[in-house]
């Protein structure tokens, strides 16, 4: 009885898979706003400019500031994991790679003694 070997997604084809789906949930708002404006352009009008208004108002380089400094605080422990799951992977194929063939019932033993 032989079991289906399972295979798990490897890490880079996670952030992948994650990638497309952000890509196609981006695209599908980008095209439900964009029949949103056609629709009723003085309304996009009116947002936009409010918008603006509290753009202008609102701390915005103080703001982006402490952005950049979570990204540079975050970004080597991220780097670090994701590093050690790229080695746990190779390591796993490696291993699997290695594992000798159950076909001798001396356990590998070519030499009958």
């Amino acid at each position: 009885m032989t079991q289906p070997s399972f295979k798990p997604p490897t890490v880079e084809q996670g952030v992948n898979a994650l990638l497309e789906d952000a890509k196609r949930g981006a695209c599908e708002r980008y095209q439900h706003y964009e029949s949103l404006v056609r629709q009723s352009p003085g309304k996009a009008v009116l947002v936009s400019v409010a918008a603006g208004y509290l753009l202008h108002r609102l701390p915005v380089r103080s703001l982006l500031v402490s952005q950049v400094r979570l990204v540079t605080a975050l970004a080597p422990p991220t780097l670090l994991a994701f590093g050690a799951a790229k080695l746990c992977e190779f390591l796993q194929h490696q291993g699997s790679a290695r594992q000798p063939a159950d076909d001798n019932p001396d356990g590998g033993n070519l030499n009958p003694s």
